[in-house]
Parts: C-alpha cells; sequence; structure tokens
C-alpha cells in the first residue's frame, strides 16, 4: 500500500491519469507499462517504482473511484428534518459524485476488466466505505425513530443507489446517453426519494 505522501506525489498521479486514458482507449490487454511511461512524461522506472505491475495499476484507478465516493459531504440522521429533506440530500451528493466526467472516464475503464475478472469487482463494490455507512447509519437511526420501516439497513441502502444509478449513470455509462443536466439529476433523485419512502416509509 502507497505511503500517503507517495499517494500525493505528481508522478503518481499523472501515470494513473496517463493508464486510465491507455486503458479507455486500448483496454487493459492492449496496454503495456511502456505506453503508460510513454503517455505520462516519466520513465519506465518510475511507472514500476509506484505499481510493480500493470493489476497495480489498474487497482488504483479502481480505488480512485472509491475515493472520490468516499470524499463525499458526510451525512448523519437528524430527528428535525424531515426524511425527504435528508433523503435529498445524500442522494444529490451521490448523483454529484457519479455523473462527474472524471468518475464517469474511471469508470469506463473498470467496467470491461470486472466483467473479466468478477473478483476484482466484487472486492470494489464491496469497498463502497463511507457512503454506504452514512445511508446504513441512517436508515438504522431512522427505523429506530419509528419513521422507517427497514429490516435490513444494508441492502435498503443499495436498493437508493441503484435507483438514482439507473436513471442518472447507467444510461451515460453504458448506452452513450448524452449526460444529465443539474435539473435532470436532481429530478432523478427526487423520484428515487418519493419511491423509496412510498415503500418503507412507516405508516
Amino acid at each position: 500500500m502507497a505511503t500517503a505522501a507517495r499517494r500525493r506525489s505528481p508522478k503518481r498521479a499523472a501515470v494513473i491519469e496517463a493508464a486510465t486514458e491507455e486503458f479507455l482507449t486500448h483496454g487493459f490487454g492492449g496496454t503495456s507499462m511502456d505506453r503508460i511511461a510513454e503517455t505520462a512524461g516519466v520513465s519506465k522506472r518510475t511507472v514500476y517504482d509506484h505499481f510493480p505491475s500493470k493489476e497495480d495499476l489498474f487497482r488504483a484507478i479502481s480505488y480512485e473511484i472509491l475515493e472520490r465516493v468516499d470524499q463525499m459531504p458526510s451525512h448523519t440522521y437528524s430527528t428535525e428534518q424531515p426524511l425527504e429533506t435528508q433523503l435529498l440530500q445524500i442522494g444529490n451528493s451521490f448523483a454529484d459524485t457519479i455523473t462527474s466526467q472524471a468518475f464517469m472516464k474511471l469508470s469506463r475503464v473498470v467496467i470491461a476488466r470486472f466483467i473479466q475478472s468478477p473478483e476484482l469487482g466484487q472486492r470494489t463494490a464491496n469497498a463502497h466505505g463511507r457512503l454506504r455507512r452514512d445511508m446504513i447509519s441512517l436508515f438504522k437511526a431512522g427505523r429506530k425513530d419509528g419513521r422507517l420501516r427497514i429490516t435490513n439497513p444494508e441492502r435498503a441502502a443499495a436498493q437508493f443507489c441503484g435507483l438514482i444509478k439507473e436513471i442518472a449513470f447507467w444510461p451515460e455509462l453504458m448506452a452513450g446517453q448524452k449526460p444529465l443536466s443539474k435539473r435532470e439529476r436532481r429530478a432523478a433523485v427526487s423520484s428515487a426519494v418519493d419511491i423509496f419512502l412510498s415503500y418503507y416509509r412507516t405508516r
């Protein structure tokens, strides 16, 4: 695992950016460490100093996705705010993150590799750390407060994210659909909140 100082290295960042472009253009199998070094404008030794193998480099790109999600603002449950307001806040943060062009580019790089290497995809999916924890914590608190009837908070978090991604993420990533405008993203999140609460709100 890279130290904090090495992770902030400009050369390391340049290598990751170059690798992202190369994987996106040529695929994992068609990309060489030589090509990545040339695109990044660094020596091949520099590439290997940071990443012992192409697989390690690809894994670093995957972690970049996770870090972008984990850098979202933290959300905690409030007994004072309406559920709609709280879910809109966390849903909009999530939607804005996953529809950014940087996140989309990284996602396009890794999705094909995940199909070829399901275990890598599973490890990455399981690592959606803080975002998933925030949602699960919020849902548990809402259940304890008597406002949500959720028996499986982990599943509910996956369902809420899925409602947003089905409209705001997958069509652009997989079908080349035009990116949603901010207004369209907000509408997608609002719809997801309505659907989610229509099922899980305590009656």
